[in-house]
C-alpha cells in the first residue's frame, strides 16, 4: 500500500532536520535526554499551535489520539510529565533560532507579514479572575495584555 503524508506531515517536511540538529548541537539541547529529543519537543509545538491546544492535557490527547502518523513524523507518544520537563529544561535558544533560520528562508514582503503577525501575537490577552480588581474590563474579558 502506498504511503500518503499527512497535511501536518507536509508542513514539518519544510524543516531541514540536518540544520535543526545543527542547531540543537550548538546549543546543548539533547544533553540529558534519552527519549524526547528536541526534535520531538519541536513537532509537538508546531502540532499544539495549529492545533490550538488550550492544555498540556489537550495536547497529549490530541497528539496521541494520531498515533498512526507518528512514525512518518520521526516521533512518539507524548506523556504530559515528559513535554512539562522539557518545556521546563531545554533552551528556547534552540526554537529561536529555528524560527530565525526559517524567517530567513521567506521573502521580504512576507517577513513584514510576519512581524505583523509577531505584533498581534504579543497583544494578545491574559485573563484574569474576578479578585484582581486592578485588572480592566473591556466587556469580554477581564485582564491584562502582554
Amino acid at each position: 500500500m502506498r504511503f500518503t503524508p499527512s497535511i501536518f506531515g507536509q508542513l514539518i517536511e519544510s524543516l531541514d532536520r540536518r540544520q535543526f540538529q545543527a542547531i540543537v548541537d550548538r546549543h546543548d539541547g539533547d544533553a540529558y535526554d534519552k527519549c524526547f529529543k528536541s526534535w520531538d519537543h519541536l513537532v509537538a509545538l508546531i502540532y499544539a499551535q495549529f492545533g490550538a491546544a488550550g492544555s498540556l492535557r489537550a495536547l497529549e490527547a490530541g497528539w496521541n489520539a494520531n498515533a498512526q502518523h507518528h512514525y512518518h513524523l520521526g516521533c512518539g507518544r507524548l506523556q504530559r510529565s515528559t513535554l512539562s520537563d522539557a518545556n521546563r529544561r531545554r533552551p528556547a535558544g534552540i526554537f529561536a533560532e529555528t524560527f530565525a533560520l526559517l524567517a530567513s528562508q521567506l521573502g521580504r514582503k512576507m517577513r513584514r507579514e510576519g512581524t505583523a503577525m509577531l505584533r498581534l501575537i504579543d497583544s494578545t490577552p491574559i485573563p484574569l479572575g474576578k479578585l484582581c480588581d486592578w485588572a480592566k474590563s473591556n466587556g469580554r474579558i477581564r485582564g491584562m495584555k502582554v
